[in-house]
């Protein structure tokens, strides 16, 4: 049985077949041409194309169709947070807004943000860039477009074009993602949304995970999208119940599902897992920008001695590194640059400099340290809330796979054997997995994980 996992990023897009029987990515397609990014008027502003979106995601579905004929189903995810307004024919009638999209952030009638109104509101921690706040803004700046009757995330929209529907449906995982999620509805807290004077007949209908949102015009089925977080979760991780992720790409990520509860993770979020169960992830703002921040550091400095723009210092960066740290006197780095969710002021910051310790090595290796360390803080709160232990460690991102000395940092730090997601397009192959599930090919999204092929290191405690 095979399936095409679909993945609508930010930056690129991937199409990809799963062979459930093989455990394995038969073959895989990626456009990284850019998705369509709009001139934005303001700094604040992000946006992109849709139609561009689309008519690239039709083109993956066609080179994938020409590599095997026998496919099963089609899921999909993508960037979360960011809305796309649709009419009653189901096309787009905005650009979509982004989920870096900062409109939200800005201040409404000289004092808090539009953000932290709508939050204080309704009752919900509701950001920057998610799709209500954004929404939100646009209400009181009269910017939504009249003939709009609904809005999704970009991947509910490609499955909408994709089948010919009219009308958007999502599962919780892409509503969490939008805002003012209730996890007891298993949908939008609607009372709470109209305090805030929101219209509820915009939002888009929720639907439980794997539903059929229809067929493309082969008799393909297509399912609702599930938000790129959980997808990446799916797609990577063999033992859920007791396994640790960690994504570190542009951003960066820790995500541990736990059982349906309570949990007070003061900086974390509790985002809803398809078929049950939550995930609780702390989000680091910077990420793999961080080792960007450096690696322009050095290009800036090299440019002011010699008079000559060098290219990429990556490799250069690699040799740096092989030089080992003095023990006891690394360097601290505090890797916030860009504040943290609950904070947007915080800053980072570069401690514990000596005479023998400020050079590009050390600071080289504080970079990637302090990285690892602003996940490692989420992890510490959360097994002081949960009390669970955990077996592995599965780590997920471009920064991981490039760089071998931050694995040795996440694996001393955590003190958890790491083992590489078997597939570098994990959300693709968790949203393969997701169409697989909503079509009876695995039993359960609790079952998806025996499907992976990778294999676990030992555990070095046991």
């Amino acid at each position: 049985m095979k399936f095409i996992g679909l993945d609508i990023g930010t930056t690129s897009i991937t199409g990809l077949i799963y062979d459930l029987e093989q455990k394995t990515v038969v073959c895989s397609v990626t456009d990284d041409s850019g998705t369509g990014t709009t001139e934005h008027r303001e700094e604040w502003e992000r946006l992109q194309d849709p139609e561009s979106i689309i008519e690239r995601t039709r083109q993956i579905l066609e080179q994938l169709y020409l590599m095997e004929e026998e496919i099963i189903g089609i899921g999909l995810t993508g960037q979360m947070h960011g809305i796309v307004y649709t009419d009653s024919r189901g096309q787009h009638v905005s650009p979509l807004y982004t989920w870096q999209d900062g409109r939200a952030g800005l201040p409404i009638d000289g004092g808090s943000s539009y953000a932290q109104k709508l939050s204080e509101t309704t009752g919900y921690t509701v950001a920057p860039g998610y799709g209500l706040a954004t929404h939100y803004y646009n209400i009181h700046n009269g910017l939504v477009p009249a003939a709009a009757v609904s809005f999704c995330t970009i991947a509910d929209y490609a499955a909408l074009r994709l089948t010919g529907s009219r009308s958007p449906l999502i599962d919780p995982t892409q509503a969490a993602g939008i805002g003012c999620y209730s996890f007891d509805n298993r949908g939008f807290d609607y009372a709470a949304i109209k305090r805030a004077g929101i219209d509820t007949g915009l939002l888009p209908q929720v639907v439980p995970s794997g539903t059929v949102i229809g067929f493309t015009t082969s008799g393909i089925p297509v399912y609702c999208s599930l938000g790129d977080n959980q997808a990446s979760f799916l797609g990577s991780v063999p033992v859920p119940d007791e396994s640790v992720l960690l994504n570190i790409g542009t951003g960066s990520q820790l995500s541990v599902l736990l059982p349906d509860g309570e949990y007070p993770l003061e900086g974390m979020e509790i985002r809803p897992f398809p078929g049950g169960g939550r995930l609780a992830v702390g989000a680091a703002l910077s990420g793999g920008k961080s080792y960007a921040l450096l690696e322009h550091f050095f290009r800036e400095l090299i440019t002011a001695y010699t008079g000559e723009a060098p290219g990429k210092l990556y490799t250069f960066m690699e040799q740096l590194l092989s030089d080992r740290e003095t023990p006891g006197k690394e360097l601290r780095v505090n890797t916030q640059f860009l504040g943290t969710r609950t904070n947007p002021e915080v800053r980072g910051s570069i401690g514990q400099i000596s005479l023998d310790n400020f050079t590009p090595a050390h600071l080289a290796h504080g970079f990637l340290q302090g990285m690892i360390d602003e996940l490692h803080a989420f992890y510490t709160t959360l097994t002081s809330i949960t009390g669970s232990a955990y077996k592995h460690m599965i780590g997920s991102g471009n920064a991981l796979r490039a760089n071998a000395v931050l694995c040795a940092k996440a694996q001393s730090t955590f003190k958890l054997p790491l083992a590489l997601s078997y597939s570098p397009e994990e959300a693709a192959v968790g949203a393969a997995l997701y169409a697989a599930v909503g079509a009876g090919g695995v039993e359960s999204f609790s079952e998806a994980g025996q499907y992976i092929g990778l294999e676990l290191p030992a555990d070095p405690r046991i």
